[in-house]
């Protein structure tokens, strides 16, 4: 009996271990493979090809973030026709690791590991269980002239790393590290969440990479820094020669949502379709404006043109006219008074430059260039007409970064790739229309709208700056619509959106796919969702009026396409 009870008891532990290792089993089944320590030493002992680590730390967990590995160094850099480069890199490691990787785009010129993601999505990232990565671009912020070695001198690795390059290797090293930290033979899905610039990386990546990602988020993309930068030199030109105060622009503001905020079907203080419009500076002359300056307005309402007429940029929406200029998105000086000297090569003296100004100098003269010094206020445009010889200066040596080739994404779309695109209509950096032209482009390429809706889609937001702010719905989740359609094959039809004040939300609306438009269904409350639909297959983003014919919005006449001196320029001729 003592025998078969020691028998007994032991069988009766052995079930018992067998029973916690089960339930141990089941508890920590979506945790993580083991993962490596937290540490230099650890890091680097994972042997990561090209990677240098700086710096791990392991930073706690605090509400909502889980606790994670946070990694820092540099990666080398190599091939693509230039010497070897380094970029740097911050990598974060979740405990809670969902078995997915993003990548942070980054605004401006780079040069910082400062996410220009969206702001919704990015919030979420570590407590989805993300392993994230970012890097610089392989320069820093701080050295000014890091484009050249020397005037007419170009540092070709910098800006090769710049343009794609880096980006595409700290990719890979990135997604490396996370499979060897881990101890996990695949990542289930990659993702990019980039706006501005960053959505330009992401479209570089598409284009250049087809196998880097499985979907993508590209927020106001730069599509075209050059056009992009002759519109803006254009547009401030525009206002050295006819100052407008600040406070003029909130009657400018009323008087253009008098005229187009009712064709949407309801006076809400949002335009739906800036491009259907109709407002005419010259109706405020004499009582708001002087002639000089509804002229300067009917300039920046221009697109930017050759010396042959071709269209190079679209023109401004009228949807950002009447912004509040006194903040670093606008199009003025930002200054209480007119420049000391408009016509110089710096009309501001030593002032503080508007950042849209720098911007544009930044391509224009340090990359196109090579040469800060150069008079950019009077050797380029005049009046949105561009010399032919500055055009295929700039053109040429930008090419590489310029992604809006629609025929260079087929690769992509062939082996399922997703491309999530939005753009706010009242954008004072980067022309809304730029993200239209680009997207009829892409139908046009890939068999109507309907066919690349399967691979691309566009969301317009009405009212929404450049890439948050603005009076319109300026918020919305559109990670959990990417993941949606490419783990579950559901494709975004309209995306959920928000407005707050003062961190109270104050509006909900649907942003619809282009070209849908968001319709008002006649009753109920504007500023709730529940009164809004985007009716399937609508195309009324598509109708254009007296404004979008002005800015070069025509989807059935794109002549932007015959413009040669650009055509040349991409084609490396």
């Amino acid at each position: 009996m003592k025998i078969r009870a020691e028998i007994f008891g032991s069988f009766h532990a052995f079930v018992l271990r067998i029973g916690l290792v089960m339930v141990f089993c089941i508890a920590f089944a979506n945790l993580p493979a083991f993962a490596a320590d937290c540490n230099t030493a650890a890091l680097t002992a994972l042997g990561v090809p090209n990677m240098t680590v700086a710096s791990a730390s392991v930073v706690p967990a605090a509400a909502p973030n889980p606790e994670y590995c946070d990694v820092k160094g540099s990666i080398g850099t190599s091939g693509e026709g230039a010497e070897p480069g380094s970029a740097n890199f911050e990598v974060m490691l979740p405990v809670n690791w969902n078995q997915k990787f993003i990548f942070n785009g980054v605004g401006g010129l780079a040069g910082v590991l400062n996410s220009s993601a969206n702001p919704a999505d990015q919030a979420t990232f570590l407590v989805r269980g993300y392993a994230t990565a970012i890097t610089d671009t392989g320069h820093l912020v701080s050295n000014p002239t890091w484009e050249y070695t020397a005037p007419g001198t170009p540092d070709t690795p910098k800006i090769i790393d710049y343009f794609f390059r880096a980006v595409h290797d700290v990719t890979l090293a990135s997604k490396q590290l996370v499979k060897n930290y881990y101890r996990a033979n695949t990542i289930r899905r990659s993702y990019f969440d980039g706006c501005s610039n960053g959505g330009k990386m992401g479209l570089l990546e598409a284009s250049r990479f087809p196998s880097d990602y499985d979907g993508i988020i590209s927020g106001s993309p730069w599509l075209d820094p050059v056009g992009t930068s002759l519109w803006t030199l254009k547009n401030i030109k525009a206002l050295l020669d006819a100052y407008i105060p600040p406070a003029k622009f909130q009657a400018i503001s009323t008087a253009i949502l008098k005229q187009c905020d009712k064709a949407d079907g309801v006076s809400d203080g949002l335009i739906q379709n800036p491009a259907k419009c109709a407002f005419q500076p010259d109706a405020l002359v004499p009582e708001t404006l002087t002639q000089k300056q509804a002229d300067a307005l009917k300039i920046i309402m221009n697109p930017v043109r050759d010396e042959q007429g071709k269209l190079i940029y679209p023109g401004a929406s009228v949807g950002n006219l009447g912004q509040d200029n006194m903040t670093v998105r606008g199009a003025t000086n930002y200054l209480e008074a007119p420049p000391a000297d408009p016509a110089s090569a710096k009309p501001w003296g030593d002032a503080t430059v508007p950042a849209n100004w720098s911007l544009a100098q930044n391509i224009l003269m340090k990359l196109g260039y090579y040469d800060a010094g150069q008079d950019m206020n009077n050797s380029i445009e005049n009046k949105g007409v561009v010399k032919s010889d500055a055009l295929n200066l700039v053109y040429t040596r930008l090419a590489a970064d310029v992604p809006d080739d629609p025929s260079a994404f087929s690769a992509y779309f062939a082996k399922g790739g997703k491309l999530l695109i939005y753009h706010g209509y009242d954008d004072l950096i980067i022309s809304p229309y730029s993200s239209i032209w680009f997207y009829e482009d892409l139908a046009q390429e890939n068999g109507g709208y309907e066919k690349v809706q399967q691979n691309a889609r566009l969301f317009m937001v009405p009212g929404m700056q450049h890439c948050v702010m603005g009076a319109g719905p300026n918020a919305f989740d559109t990670l959990s619509a990417l993941e949606q359609w490419v783990e579950k094959g559901i494709a975004p039809d309209a995306i959920p959106a928000t407005h707050s004040t003062k961190d109270v939300v104050d509006r909900t609306m649907p942003l619809c796919k282009f070209p849908e438009k968001a319709h008002y269904k006649g009753s109920g409350n504007p500023n709730s969702v529940s009164s809004w639909s985007c009716p399937q297959n609508d195309k009324s983003l598509l109708a254009v009026g007296p404004n979008g014919i002005q800015a070069g919005v025509n989807a059935t006449a794109p002549a932007r396409v015959s413009a040669p001196a650009k055509l040349m320029s991409k084609s490396g001729n």
